[in-house]
């Protein structure tokens, strides 16, 4: 038994060992300190499977009918979770944001949208590294928004965008709704974390959603400049910021982590005072969605035994479903009332 598995367990998080330092790419991470980043392939069958379930318990409306979405950290988890329920709410275009260029195609097609002509944002190794088939590629190396018939594809890394900072403003000037659902995290005790990493925590988890948040203001700013003469009302514009239940509740093993996801909620109260005060013409709202345990394939990584142990603690008796946590995201986006809403999605957990 390592050190880090001798650690007790605190209420509302783990302390499970990980045996790796590295990074976990996972757009939520909430209570759960997860063993591996979640794989974004699936067997058909599972696949058909979960459509079918996600059929017969949700009724979508058409509330999002026209709006255009752009969601960070979407090829898996809660953030393709909420792409697709936004899609099945009839949004008119989803753009999804997303570092490996690759895992953006397989989320797309697993959408049912196959976007041609996808470049990248920045240049990065990690990047080209997954870059798709050199027929699909565009020439330039600036940022790559690929366009399909309802869904587009964005690479770049939220945490570094100071080298297209300009091209995400441009790709948001008809952005209705931004969804920050990008996130990383590691399991370590703070004292043997790298500082190195500290810093990609809070560039990728918090900075991030400052930077997206910012371009969409000024995006915003500038297509009021270009409609000052229209009579038309501009309809409001929705932030939503996918933070942690560890912004609340102390645990072992993600200091890092949960002090950016509590910024987080302090970027979307001060946004939603802010944006009212300083935009005129314009109305943006800023809102968070605050997950407990969440069932996606991560899950699956517990053991039956850690399964039990974090259920019993959980006043519902079990997981949440991603599908829930985007049922609450459409809530946000559609109700014009719904600005710094912080809402605790956790089957009670908070309470405990």
């Amino acid at each position: 038994m390592s050190y880090l598995q001798s650690l007790p367990r605190l209420r509302g998080a783990t302390a499970t060992a990980l045996h790796q330092l590295r990074p976990i790419q996972a757009p939520f991470l909430g209570l759960s300190l997860l063993k591996r980043a979640y794989s974004s392939s699936t067997s058909s069958n599972d696949q058909t499977k979960n459509q079918q379930q996600r059929q017969s318990r949700f009724n979508p409306s058409g509330r999002l009918s026209g709006r255009t979405c752009m969601i960070t950290g979407a090829t898996s988890g809660i953030g393709y979770a909420i792409a697709d329920r936004f899609l099945q709410e009839g949004a008119e275009r989803i753009i999804l944001v997303g570092r490996s260029q690759q895992r953006l195609l397989n989320a797309a097609a697993r959408l049912g949208e196959c976007p041609e002509g996808v470049t990248t944002g920045n240049g990065s190794d990690e990047i080209l590294a997954t870059r798709a088939p050199e027929e699909n590629q565009q020439e330039s190396m600036g940022i790559g928004l690929s366009e399909g018939r309802r869904v587009s594809l964005l690479v770049g890394d939220v945490s570094e965008s100071g080298p297209w900072v300009r091209e995400l403003e441009e790709s948001m000037k008809d952005v209705d709704i931004l969804v920050n659902s990008a996130g990383i995290s590691t399991t370590n005790i703070l004292a043997r974390t790298d500082p190195d990493f500290i810093s990609q925590t809070l560039r990728t988890n918090l900075e991030g959603a400052i930077l997206t948040s910012r371009a969409l203001l000024r995006a915003a700013i500038r297509t009021r400049s270009k409609n000052r003469n229209s009579t038309t009302e501009i309809p409001s514009k929705c932030i939503i910021n996918i933070s942690s239940l560890l912004a609340h509740k102390g645990g072992t093993g993600a200091v890092p982590y949960a002090a950016s996801k509590a910024g987080v909620l302090g970027l979307t109260r001060s946004l939603a005072v802010e944006a009212a005060s300083s935009l005129r013409g314009v109305v943006i709202r800023s809102n968070a969605i605050v997950p407990g345990y969440i069932d996606t394939p991560m899950i699956a990584n517990f053991s039956e035994s850690e399964k039990t142990h974090f259920k019993d603690e959980i006043p519902l008796g079990r997981f949440g479903d991603p599908q829930e946590i985007a049922d609450t995201a459409v809530f946000l986006a559609q109700n014009e009332y719904a600005n710094n809403c912080i809402i605790n999605i956790d089957g009670g957990l908070s309470a405990v």
